[in-house]
């Protein structure tokens, strides 16, 4: 089980296997875990919060997966919007609504004509302003810049390159 920190002291615990979902922990245990259907059915990888822009981004650890994000209400994770990122030529970002987050009949990441991200793994935003993405099947780093909603790679393996099998991903100034 991967995940993520939120800025409210929980952990969203993500599960990664076929048709997984996302469950909102207490690490003290003070609080019963909730499970964040909303959140998508799928093979969870990673996920990061932006509380400010009320956003959590999910990674989808399949070959074909999706680079997701799920747009919460001001009254709490529930009841919100999952969308999958569709990457244009010149880098701009479209966020698609995924039609059925439950995946009742088709796989979330068949619902709509999105960019695949070939093996979803870590995720991290830093400055609130970008996320960073890693993607273990072509080895690539990826930024998304949330304000201009525009994304690129600022890895990509060269021959020879030390870095292959990305995985989770942290950032500091």
């Amino acid at each position: 089980v991967i995940g993520g920190v939120t800025p409210w002291g929980t952990w969203l615990a993500c599960e990664e296997v076929d048709r997984g979902t996302v469950w909102e922990a207490d690490p003290a245990g003070g609080r019963a875990s909730v499970q964040h259907l909303g959140m998508g059915r799928f093979s969870h990888e990673a996920a990061a919060v932006d509380a400010l822009r009320r956003v959590v981004y999910l990674s989808e650890d399949e070959p074909d997966g999706l680079f997701y994000r799920y747009v919460y209400p001001s009254t709490g994770l529930l009841g919100g919007l999952l969308q999958a990122a569709l990457l244009a030529d010149d880098g701009s970002v479209t966020w698609l609504p995924v039609p059925d987050p439950s995946a009742a009949t088709v796989q979330c990441r068949l619902q709509v004509p999105a960019t695949v991200f070939r093996g979803g793994e870590g995720l991290c935003i830093m400055d609130g302003r970008v996320v960073f993405l890693t993607t273990k099947g072509d080895n690539r780093v990826w930024r998304y810049d949330i304000p201009s909603e525009r994304m690129d790679v600022v890895y990509r393996p060269s021959p020879g390159s030390v870095l292959s099998g990305v995985d989770n991903i942290t950032v500091t100034p």
